[in-house]
């Protein structure tokens, strides 16, 4: 009998602790464009197959805390972006948990 490895799940880095986990622990967060002259925002991509640059984070307030004021977003994305709806948005995904803190 011969053993195999396991197949490696991939594996990806939040945005605000900066700690490698699986891909399916994560959030993935892609940014959305606006006409010119405005910072393109930040959406969650429920489906995790947007095209573009994705960021992705931890479903953990003090993560996306971290992730604001480090600017983890602009590094990831790297450009500004408007985050400012984020939380509320995150909210609205999961009831259950408060992203706001």
């Amino acid at each position: 009998m011969e053993n195999q490895a396991p197949t490696p799940r991939p594996e990806r880095t939040c945005v605000g602790c900066r700690k490698v986990a699986p891909r399916d622990q994560l959030v993935r967060l892609v940014r959305e464009h606006i006409p010119d002259g405005v910072a393109p925002r930040v959406r969650p991509d429920l489906t995790g197959s947007a095209p573009g640059r994705g960021a992705w984070l931890h479903p953990d307030a003090a993560c996306l805390e971290l992730a604001l004021r480090r600017g983890g977003f602009a590094r990831s994305f790297r450009e500004k972006v408007d985050t400012g709806h984020l939380a509320q948005e995150l909210e609205h995904l999961d009831p259950t948990r408060t992203w706001n803190r």
